[in-house]
């Protein structure tokens, strides 16, 4: 990757600085959005660009382009990277304050093509343990750029060879830290939780999927309810759908990534490649 883009201006990586009143830095004001390049086209885009649309609103940011300019300019700035599959990733803050404190006339847009993430093999067949933590983001359905939690627990969670942080509080489960979490009953009912999490566009497409095959339950989810599910998986942008294996010291279920989540997995990647064929 060669070139980002800085309030509509598209600059060599080695070049694209921001100046220190930038209030993410001061204030940790600032939302951002991902979403994968494949096949040199960003997946689901428009429900990405409606998300950081929700979640420029509800901070009081005003993007600095119209939805149509800052698509063409994404569709610019993939091509002059030549880039065929990427992730590319949107960042709009408070803007340059005068004062560190104070939002500026004019937010700060920043559009970042960067390497996709790929995670090991070994993940997506072997499926992931994540760690119980006890904690809820603050406004869970923005797109922010805070992930101090789950940075302060770093440590905690590689000792316990985890991969993420399941988020619970009062007894009920919310999210990863990264990702939307999903239950399977034993009777083969998908369960994912209602509040306190990110509404997130894969999930959104998961539960378009599994809603024409399955029985979904979009309920508060009890913490309790991990032990006797059969299986577990998480969503995400990067992911798509990853199996969760163990909890703490618990295994979900055989302990093994389950027939239903591959089958998911399967479904959500073939609705990708029909989208990109569109």
């Amino acid at each position: 990757m060669s070139y980002y883009s800085i309030n509509g201006n598209i600059i060599d990586q080695n070049d694209a600085y921001i100046h220190i009143s930038d209030l993410a830095l001061h204030r940790g004001y600032s939302i951002f959005d991902y979403c994968r390049i494949r096949k040199g086209k960003p997946v689901f885009f428009d429900d990405y660009l409606d998300r950081f649309e929700r979640s420029a609103a509800q901070m009081l940011l005003t993007i600095p382009m119209s939805r149509a300019a800052l698509k063409e300019h994404v569709r610019t700035l993939i091509d002059k990277n030549e880039v065929e599959e990427a992730g590319l990733k949107l960042i709009l803050t408070g803007g340059y304050s005068a004062d560190g404190y104070t939002p500026a006339a004019e937010a700060n847009l920043y559009v970042l093509v960067l390497p996709p993430i790929v995670f090991p093999k070994e993940y997506v067949e072997n499926g992931w343990k994540l760690l119980l933590h006890d904690h809820v983001r603050h406004r869970a359905d923005v797109k922010v750029t805070n992930y101090i939690e789950v940075l302060l627990m770093r440590n905690q969670t590689k000792t316990a060879h985890a991969q993420d942080l399941l988020y619970h509080q009062n007894g009920y489960i919310s999210e990863s830290s990264r990702s939307n979490f999903f239950l399977v009953t034993e009777e083969q009912t998908i369960v994912t939780p209602p509040s306190d999490v990110l509404p997130g566009i894969t999930r959104k497409h998961i539960l378009e999927i599994a809603k024409s095959k399955f029985k979904v339950e979009v309920r508060p989810l009890k913490v309790d309810e991990l032990w006797t599910a059969k299986e577990a998986f998480i969503s995400s942008s990067a992911k798509g759908a990853i199996g969760v294996v163990q909890i703490d010291d618990q295994l979900i279920g055989d302990g093994k990534v389950g027939d239903l989540t591959r089958q998911i997995n399967n479904l959500y990647e073939a609705k990708v490649e029909t989208y990109l064929m569109s």
